[in-house]
């Protein structure tokens, strides 16, 4: 079983969802949570909330360091409640 993390979908690159191709013009994160031999199976980050979208590896890439470091400086709320993101250097999440 693989350890979630973080990649970059490139863009115009296919991501598969039950209900067809959702794939994106531009370069996208994703967070992927398993993984077959040719593919992570995970989510856009951002958009719908599309589960189970699965995404060629050859069509992924990892985080640069300036996304790393855009991600380490951001944060969401949820709920009231303010969470701030943290990645290592290979795209992996790190507790706060």
């Amino acid at each position: 079983m693989m350890k979630p993390r973080y990649l970059i979908l490139k863009g115009g690159s296919p991501a598969i969802h039950k209900l067809g191709d959702i794939g994106r013009d531009e370069d996208d994160l994703i967070f992927v949570k398993s993984e077959t031999e040719d593919h992570f199976i995970g989510n856009f980050v951002e958009g719908f909330g599309f589960a189970d979208v699965e995404y060629r590896k050859s069509d992924c890439r990892p985080l640069t360091p300036g996304e790393i470091e855009k991600l380490n400086n951001s944060a969401f709320q949820l709920g009231g409640v303010r969470y701030k993101m943290r990645v290592d250097s290979e795209g992996y999440p790190q507790k706060n």
